[in-house]
């Protein structure tokens, strides 16, 4: 914080009147010296208010210490050290700003502990539930053929829906810790790619949708379990929006110089381009009516690990003329 500066323009103006005053009566009584009593008027005026703003800068400067000292710590000692500095004018305000502040620190305490508390029960809440979702996987898959396949295909695509947003969840609280525990090492990106992709297959079946994979052969150094966060984000994105009579997604993977791309791109409307300054804004859905029901956290989650992990978030050219959307991953070698 700065230390507002001394305001003397009032001071000057009454300094002026009272020096043309004594210069009218001097004139009045001996004109004859008015020139030389109005030169040193003007220059013991000149003094005065120097020493005056100097004093005025150094007690004002003083109390402004004193106000920063008593918002960090409003304690007994510091509003009296205020008090002292500014004058017992300040007593009574002193005491009040001490109790507000007080007050008002021990509510952020408690809301503190409030929303760790909060946090804690969220992250213990995904993984107990992970356990029935777990072994919901393990029944569907050893009953397959007691199942007919559209029964199958509806079941693993609800189940794979209610996973996604159990890990959008995690991975949000997450965020909001204060120390977040990164593994990083190197990993096939292909792969990892390929492994997501197959899991989503289904997914994209139920939107008679098809992903196609362009993936060269690529290792990079990241946190492979928040990449594969990732990447399924921008892939459940795209099955979501792309062309709902033939949808198409492409994943490419390539290398650009000393940078690992990976970009996933849609064949559908993609976004205006009044969005596009928005995007990986918290809770943004768009223009389009049809997107208002979305959580608006998939984007905005992406580009807050890839800033973690040090992992480029790029919109792809041609996202918002209308012929598609593409988000590129860009991973420094």
């Amino acid at each position: 914080m700065k230390c507002p500066a001394v305001q003397v323009s009032h001071w000057l103006v009454l300094f002026l009147l009272t020096d043309l005053t004594f210069t009218f009566l001097v004139w009045l009584l001996r004109p004859d010296v008015v020139g030389q009593v109005s030169l040193l008027i003007l220059l013991f005026t000149g003094l005065v208010t120097a020493a005056g703003v100097w004093l005025e800068a150094r007690r004002r400067r003083r109390v402004f210490r004193e106000v920063e000292r008593l918002l960090d710590q409003p304690d007994q000692e510091a509003k009296a050290a205020l008090v002292q500095a500014a004058g017992g004018a300040w007593a009574g305000m002193a005491e009040e700003l001490s109790t507000a502040l007080a007050h008002q620190r021990t509510r952020i305490n408690e809301r503190t502990l409030e929303l760790a508390a909060y946090r804690d029960y969220i992250e213990g809440w995904i993984h107990q539930i992970k356990t029935p979702l777990s072994l919901s996987t393990l029944v569907l898959h050893n009953h397959q053929g007691e199942m007919s396949p559209y029964v199958y295909e509806r079941m693993s695509y609800v189940q794979h829906q209610i996973n996604e947003h159990v890990e959008r969840i995690l991975y949000y609280a997450r965020l909001q810790a204060d120390h977040a525990d990164y593994r990083f090492g190197l990993f096939r990106l292909d792969v990892c790619v390929k492994e997501v992709a197959e899991e989503y297959r289904p997914f994209a079946q139920e939107r008679q949708a098809d992903i196609a994979l362009a993936l060269a052969p690529m290792r990079v150094e990241s946190d492979e379990k928040v990449v594969r966060f990732l990447f399924a984000q921008l892939l459940g994105n795209a099955v979501k929006y792309c062309n709902d009579r033939q949808g198409m997604i492409s994943v490419s993977l390539w290398e650009e110089g000393d940078q690992v791309c990976l970009a996933v791109r849609d064949n559908g409307k993609g976004v205006p381009p009044e969005d596009a300054p928005f995007l990986f804004d918290k809770g943004f859905t768009g223009s389009y009516s049809d997107r208002q029901k979305a959580t608006g956290m998939g984007l905005y989650l992406v580009k807050k690990y890839g800033e973690r992990l040090g992992v480029g978030v790029r919109l792809e050219d041609g996202s918002t003329t209308g012929d598609g959307f593409g988000i590129r991953l860009v991973f420094m070698r």
